[in-house]
């Protein structure tokens, strides 16, 4: 048994707000983890596997990939609170 109190339920303006707030966070994620992946790429993918050339532009892309599927696994935080 535990002695911790049921979380209270939040009015409409306070689950408003606080949706408003995760959704800056996992963009705000998104991006990073975007920016991260591309990053990597660009830096330390060996030139024997894509030509030096492109390796900016596949950069990006796949760092916009990376961003779109995490965003995508989290489509769910970006639902219409009118199911709610």
């Amino acid at each position: 048994m535990s002695t911790d109190q049921a979380p209270a339920s939040l009015s409409a303006d306070e689950l408003l707000k606080r949706k408003k707030e995760v959704r800056k966070w996992v963009v705000l994620r998104g991006l990073l983890l975007g920016l991260l992946v591309a990053a990597w790429w660009i830096l330390f993918v060996p030139e024997s596997v894509v030509a030096s050339t492109m390796k900016y532009a596949l950069g990006v892309v796949v760092g916009l990939v990376a961003m779109g599927g995490y965003l995508y696994q989290l489509r769910a935080v970006f639902q219409s609170s009118a199911r709610d």
